[in-house]
């Protein structure tokens, strides 16, 4: 799969740089005339008619003698056809010959947003655009988008459309039918695809692509590197499960420790992994090993001071203390049992024996 998709970015590279050199002479043979074009009409031996004009809101143009032309919606041929129509009809020029440049396109564009190297707004130099086309002169998508997701919203007959094209099968369809025709005003977002986002305490956070419709949560830490030192054997998954937000906090010990497939998670696209950093409590004062330790399950302050090699020569059990937050957030000092249980950030305090 990895392979497919690096694949991908090569095709759509290769597009974007023959698009980019086709791009420096716009192929404006169907392209249709829209509000914010920038053109410019020559009447062949009629310099007084020459006009540099944009169009309007409403599609029109002024022009000499004429008054007002609807170019709007039109092709450069065909609105060099009307005004030499109108200039002859009303007896202006006898055979005019009109011809019209696009200095300036503004009126016909696609919007292209998301993960791709160049969101902006592109010009539909021609009629029969597509979105492979429109993606190669956004310059391809991004690695994150992996296997994404182009969205293609926009109007068709009055009525609002939108249409969900997998990225990677795109240029694998025979047919074309997910290669979409695109319009003026379309607005295309690429986003992520079967991809997983894994972050907190693990080696390689990032997103994934789900090489399958099928992975377990332990697949996917194995493709973020595995868990990293001082992580805690909670993670909390979350995403989407039909239609509704989900949530679910998962013992990665139990898992590793069973290895049965039923016991372990399902993760499913656009979900995400966050591993937690471990609990720690921390032993100063008169410990063999003074510092930060990790808190294992149900671990006792008796086990605790075993993790920092016990008190020195100079310490006691008999003489410790605990400094705990409560819930207003100060520190309270306690005289704890060894068999009481740790918390966390709790500081243990290893007092000198004054016998």
């Amino acid at each position: 799969m990895i392979k497919k998709i690096l694949t991908l970015f090569t095709m759509i590279g290769m597009l974007a740089f023959t698009t980019a050199s086709l791009g420096a002479e716009p192929t404006t043979g169907g392209y249709l005339l829209g509000p914010g074009d920038a053109i410019r009409v020559n009447v062949f031996q009629n310099p007084d008619l020459s006009l540099e004009t944009r169009v309007a809101e409403n599609g029109t143009i002024s022009f000499p003698l004429i008054g007002t032309v609807k170019v709007g919606g039109l092709t450069l041929s065909a609105a060099e056809k009307l005004i030499a129509q109108k200039l002859q009809s009303g007896n202006f020029v006898k055979k005019p010959q009109v011809n019209i440049s696009l200095t300036e396109v503004r009126g016909s564009q696609v919007a292209v947003l998301g993960l791709v190297n160049k969101p902006g707004r592109f010009p539909l130099e021609i009629s029969n655009t597509r979105l492979s086309d429109m993606l190669a002169l956004a310059g391809g998508v991004t690695p994150e988008a992996g296997g994404g997701t182009a969205v293609v919203t926009g109007t068709r007959d009055g009525k609002q459309i939108r249409k969900e094209v997998d990225i990677a099968t795109l240029f694998g369809d025979e047919t074309g039918q997910k290669d979409v025709t695109l319009k003026n005003g379309d607005v295309i977002y690429v986003t992520t695809g079967n991809q997983v986002s894994v972050l907190g305490m693990v080696n390689k956070p990032g997103r994934f692509p789900l090489e399958n419709s099928k992975m377990y949560l332990t697949d996917v830490l194995t493709l973020a590197g595995g868990l990293a030192s001082g992580a805690s054997d909670i993670a909390i998954l979350s995403g989407q499960r039909d239609g509704q937000p989900f949530r679910k906090e998962v013992d990665l010990a139990a898992i590793y420790l069973s290895g049965k497939p039923e016991d372990n998670v399902i993760v499913a696209a656009g979900d995400e992994v966050y591993v937690h950093r471990a609990p720690v409590f921390y032993i100063y004062g008169e410990a063999q090993k003074p510092g930060a330790y990790r808190i294992e399950r149900n671990m006792t302050v008796i086990q605790a001071l075993a993790q920092g090699g016990g008190p020195t020569a100079r310490g006691t059990e008999r003489n410790i203390k605990l400094l705990r937050r409560n819930a207003k957030g100060e520190n309270e000092e306690l005289r704890p049992k060894m068999t009481d249980l740790i918390k966390p950030d709790d500081v243990i305090y290893v007092r000198e024996s004054l016998f």
